[in-house]
């Protein structure tokens, strides 16, 4: 196991240095960030200072090295928009997005797994033909007309805030994040209901299922305690991908319901031709998905041994 471990860690750095130096190129070298650009008009003093801040007067190699360390020190410069600290924004946004993230997945799972569960030990009964019926129609539903239709049906109704609201107007933290967490849980609790489904289906069909029920075992502790292990592996991997994806950001999904999170600040940062806000954001966002990825990994390999030989 702990070869394995090394193994992944070292491939999570070479690819966050390769990932790192493509957006590098991309957002730095293929285009200014700092020049003015459409009604955005930057002092040309202060295009210098910023220049000379993320190392863009010196050769690529030491431009990239100073970006590097500038990054990983927190040190993402000053927003053009309102003059702030970017690490400073995106302080006050990270909360917002993490609850938002675990909301969502907590929704999906309890959903996702529920479903597919019920599904496969009732395979060809009404249960298991609804549960694949919707969750087949939920699949096909876009994020943004889930959010959309959550948005113009409930906002403002009972517990739900309304969208959008006045800044002199607070709400707890769970009001505000129930619309946007069942509108990012929809789509992947479909997802995670399929998987677990399929999968059970192929472990219940498994030889040591059939011998765990010839000893007598009731099918309770068949499903719960030999089957649903084994089953839920895949749902682990595709969880840990979402979470990543989450953790960087729903950008539709927070704008719909202008919630101030991670998301929500890159993309007014866009719309407003940001980039000191803009590249921060996308290597977070980037280098979070690498981190879950890994972590995803070891623990595949932990619930299948069989992986850590590959």
């Amino acid at each position: 196991m702990g070869k394995f471990i090394i193994r992944r860690l070292v491939h999570a750095i070479l690819v966050v240095i390769v990932a790192t130096f493509l957006i590098y190129l991309g957002l730095f070298i293929l285009g200014d960030p700092f020049s003015s650009s459409g009604e955005k008009t930057i002092p040309p003093d202060i295009q210098d200072a910023l220049r000379a801040k993320f190392g863009m007067d010196k050769p690529l190699i030491v431009q990239y090295l100073t970006y590097l360390q500038n990054m990983f020190t927190g040190d993402f410069g000053i927003d053009f928009e309102q003059r702030r600290d970017v690490s400073t924004m995106i302080g006050t946004a990270l909360p917002n997005t993490i609850r938002l993230a675990f909301a969502a997945i907590v929704i999906e799972l309890v959903i996702g797994l529920l479903a597919g569960i019920i599904a496969a030990v009732s395979q060809y009964t009404f249960r298991d033909v609804f549960v694949t019926v919707i969750t087949t129609l939920a699949i096909g539903l876009p994020v943004f007309v889930i959010g959309i239709g959550l948005r113009s049906l409930l906002s403002g109704e009972g517990i739900f805030p309304q969208v959008p609201r006045s800044f002199t107007v607070e709400v707890p933290w769970w009001q505000e994040i129930i619309l946007p967490a069942f509108t990012l849980a929809i789509v992947d609790a479909a997802f995670v209901a399929r998987l677990m489904r399929g999968s059970m289906l192929e472990v219940l069909r498994a030889d040591y299922i059939r011998t765990a029920r010839a000893k007598g075992l009731s099918e309770r502790r068949v499903i719960g305690r030999h089957a649903f292990r084994n089953s839920i592996i895949p749902v682990v991997t595709y969880t840990g991908v979402s979470l990543g994806a989450l953790l960087g950001g729903a950008l539709i999904t927070e704008r719909i319901f202008e919630y101030q999170g991670v998301g929500y600040l890159l993309v007014r940062a866009i719309s407003q031709h940001n980039n000191p806000v803009i590249v921060p954001l996308v290597v977070f966002a980037v280098l979070v998905f690498i981190v879950m990825s890994t972590l995803v990994d070891i623990l595949y390999a932990y619930l299948d041994p069989r992986i850590r030989l590959h």
